[in-house]
């Protein structure tokens, strides 16, 4: 999705002092190198970012323009060559709801089978967790209670939704997704507003109060000036 940061995974756990690394395009334009030891950026005007441990490339927010095959090769002790291919989609990055409605946070995949982890992150707190190795499907309450009995996560595409929405809800909420292949990673900003159907009865119940209370006492002193 455009927006989002796009890690693709070498699948070295650590570089050797002799490796040498070339990230390429589908044209065979090198875009990223380590050799002796050197790491090279030579476009994308600051959007690539290279692991100085793995050689694994990072783009950040992500256009169509990066769409394409990547090409890595590693020569050294080293010896791997990998094809990547990235597709990038619109969607939606910012979600504005009522109180009260549902807030439906999408992870724009189809079958979680082609992630291992997927995680759901709100200022820090960890809302949902998805282990694929160990099957795990786990929601998580923040320690104030926040959350408490208003999320659900979907088990087959990884879908967040916070049910009874409160403008405290308000913010920016992560998802992190990784496989042995790429990470990826967005940012959904969720903008909460109105008042909670429950303080808008409360509301009502004291206007029907006040009304109740003026007119008894218009009654009552109306009441006092037939007497006299």
């Amino acid at each position: 999705m455009k927006g989002d940061s796009v890690t693709l995974h070498t699948g070295v756990s650590e570089l050797q002092s002799d490796d040498i690394i070339e990230w390429m395009r589908e044209d065979d334009l090198i875009i990223a190198e380590v050799k002796n030891n050197k790491y090279e950026i030579r476009s994308s005007k600051g959007r690539l970012e290279l692991d100085h441990k793995t050689g694994s490339l990072t783009i950040k927010n992500i256009t169509s323009q990066h769409e394409g095959t990547y090409i890595l090769d590693i020569g050294g002790r080293n010896l791997i060559s990998k094809n990547f291919t990235v597709t990038v989609h619109g969607g939606m990055k910012n979600v504005s709801v009522m109180t009260g409605k549902s807030v439906i946070l999408l992870s724009s995949v189809l079958k979680i089978q082609e992630y291992d982890l997927i995680l759901w992150t709100f200022e820090d707190h960890l809302m949902a967790k998805i282990n694929k190795m160990t099957n795990q499907f786990l929601l998580y309450d923040s320690a104030e209670g926040k959350f408490k009995g208003r999320l659900e996560l979907s088990r087959e595409t990884g879908d967040l939704t916070i049910s009874d929405s409160r403008t405290t809800d308000s913010g920016d909420y992560h998802l992190h997704m990784s496989n042995r292949t790429f990470t990826l990673q967005r940012t959904i900003t969720v903008t909460v507003t109105g008042l909670h159907p429950g303080y808008i009865a409360l509301i009502c119940v004291c206007v029907v109060l006040v009304t109740l209370l003026v007119a008894l006492v218009t009654y009552y002193r109306c009441k006092d000036k037939e007497i006299i």
